[in-house]
């Protein structure tokens, strides 16, 4: 680390002479790597894994989670309690702690301006403003009393009227917020705890228009302090940020203890600044991190068996005090197809053989031991391990099979006319899987992978390969015939996983715009009941219509090593958080022995 020095010249009658100041205190700085680039911090309008990491330590939410605690345990944030839940799930009543502050700001003309109630009020109509197009649109759709009707008529007039007051958001004093739903939805509570529901304050988004999404100003630990497109992203601490100290329930796991016990008594956040790289590459990454460049990675599948053989840390890598952690992810993978593209869309027997054919076509299994190193389990439903509704007996038994996906290829009239070995539609007219990817080397492997097993069966396959954010604009305006995605939990419960098939949510989370009206009454009757055997048993018959349709082909529920250089301190991948950079710290005196 570089370090600056003084000079500090004192003059006097007999002389002058030059005494040098002691040295600055070394700055805490994290640097961390994404795989992916960021799309920009508006709670309002990014529904992606990389730009809500960044958003939450920005601005923040009701509520979050226990640091620690496993399985995921919800708790207060900018509230004093966690919600009031009443009228059998209805009724939720707010209370925000006084006296939070958000960061400073020119739009606050050199005032200091404390979170209010009506700051989330204002922040959740951004949700559906028409004009804003969020992909967070489903989160409030039809569940708050008088919100839709807002929406609606801003449709009608092409202006959202923010002033205007709605039953289901009513504001009872500066610092009480009572929310009312349309029907009891026991999920709601998960809702406030997600970045997209976080507090904006209206004169900081109407100052910067447009650009909102690269000025985000909120009440959290960090600021926003540069941002270079797809390439740099840096925080530092908010010297507003209020008096707190970390607080979280390490139960009965060893590791976790070892974290709460690095962690206890101190003021958060101890970082002084966060550096975030983005590398989509992975031996680059992998590399940035043994040189110490980077203070924490995710291993790469392809350095499984070098840097943790047999499941262990590699002597090497554990002399240098290097620590690995091996958590399975509360995310499911899959492709899923544009249910309104013309090939390989729509409800006809035709067309749903044909994309059961890709189904089993590809080789799940070869994904799992070849791409990724051993490092995922097979998806038998949306719902993965550590989120309510997963159940590791149930099972669909759909197994790789290229000749069952010939034969009902054969069957469909989906054959090869003109000896080019490559099938056509039975109308003739060319058949061809265009799949959406980016140009990272891991994505090229699946690309391969891929191919392959489409030439195993006589489809023609293209990739589009594209940068991720704006496959991503793509697949919002339902642009992409597929695209193979991943989906990390919101929050821990398995609605969170099927909504993003549920008809309404066409348009927001629903990328394959699947519309089955079976499916959405299972959907509509989970949300209105308690976590309990009941509504595991919907999501199972939901699970069997998504097999049976195949608007995705299910793929796995991923693992994977997380590892630290030795001077980090209580840094742990969270299952539903993202990077928690707020309950991080550095050993100044460890890094400096390691000589960086």
């Amino acid at each position: 680390m570089l370090r600056s020095f003084v000079a500090v010249f004192v003059l006097a009658a007999v002389g002058s002479w030059v005494l040098p100041a002691a040295a600055e205190t070394p700055q805490k700085i994290f640097r961390s790597a994404f795989l992916v680039a960021e799309t920009e911090f508006d709670p309002a309008k990014v529904s992606d894994l990389y730009s809500n990491a960044v958003i939450e330590e920005i601005i923040e939410s009701p509520l979050t989670y226990d640091m620690l605690a496993r399985p995921a345990k919800l708790k207060p944030q900018t509230l004093i309690a966690m919600p009031e839940m009443t009228d059998g799930g209805k009724v939720f009543t707010l209370k925000l702690k006084k006296g939070i502050m958000f960061a400073d700001d020119p739009a606050f003309n050199g005032s200091r301006r404390e979170l209010v109630a009506q700051d989330y009020v204002y922040s959740w109509m951004r949700i559906v403003d028409p004009q804003l197009r969020s992909p967070n649109t489903w989160l409030f759709d039809g569940k708050i009393v008088g919100l839709d009707a807002v929406a609606a008529e801003a449709k009608k007039t092409g202006q959202f009227n923010y002033d205007a007051k709605v039953t289901g958001l009513e504001v009872l004093d500066a610092n009480t917020l009572r929310v009312t739903l349309t029907k009891p939805d026991y999920n709601f509570i998960y809702i406030l705890g997600m970045a997209a529901t976080s507090a904006m304050a209206r004169e900081v988004v109407e100052k910067y228009g447009t650009q909102i999404g690269a000025h985000p100003v909120g009440t959290g630990a960090f600021l926003l302090k540069e941002w270079r497109r797809s390439s740099k992203i840096v925080l530092e601490k908010n010297p507003n940020f209020r008096e707190e100290v970390y607080d979280a329930d390490p139960g009965d796991d060893p590791f976790s203890q070892k974290l709460a016990a690095q962690m206890k008594g101190k003021r958060v956040p101890q970082l002084d600044r966060v550096e975030i790289s983005i590398i989509e590459e992975s031996q680059p990454r992998w590399l940035a991190f043994l040189s110490g460049e980077l203070d924490t990675v995710k291993l790469p599948y392809e350095f499984n068996s070098t840097a943790v053989p047999g499941g262990k840390i590699a002597p090497n890598l554990g002399k240098l005090g290097m620590t690995a952690t091996h958590e399975v992810e509360a995310a499911t993978t899959y492709t899923y197809f544009n249910m309104k593209d013309p090939t390989f869309g729509g409800y006809t027997p035709e067309k749903i053989a044909l994309r059961r054919a890709v189904l089993l076509a590809y080789d799940v299994d070869a994904e799992i031991n070849i791409v990724r190193n051993g490092n995922a389990i097979k998806a038998e439903t949306p719902v993965p391990p550590g989120v309510l509704g997963y159940d590791p007996t149930f099972k669909l038994g759909q197994n790789y099979d290229p000749a069952k996906a010939k034969a009902l290829l054969d069957m469909y009239g989906y054959i090869d006319r003109d000896g080019d070995g490559y099938r056509e539609l039975p109308d003739g007219s060319p058949l061809t899987l265009i799949y959406a990817t980016t140009p990272a080397q891991l994505d090229k492997l699946y690309t391969e992978l891929w191919k392959k097993n489409m030439d195993a069966v006589g489809i023609r396959m293209r990739p589009l390969i594209e940068k991720w954010p704006d496959l991503r604009k793509k697949s919002k305006l339902g642009q992409l015939q597929s695209w193979f995605l991943s989906w990390g939990a919101d929050y821990p419960d398995g609605e969170n996983f099927f909504q993003l098939l549920y008809g309404p949510n066409a348009g927001s989370s629903n990328d394959g715009d699947f519309r089955l009206p079976a499916y959405d009454k299972l959907y509509e009757q989970a949300v209105a009941i308690p976590a309990s055997p009941a509504r595991t048993k919907i999501y199972q018959e939901m699970s069997k219509l998504i097999a049976a349709y195949v608007p995705w082909k299910l793929h796995t529920h991923r693992t994977f090593d997380t590892f630290n250089q030795p001077w980090v301190l209580g840094f742990r991948k969270h299952q539903i958080l993202h990077d928690t950079y707020k309950y991080v710290d550095i050993d100044l005196d460890l890094k400096a022995k390691a000589g960086h």
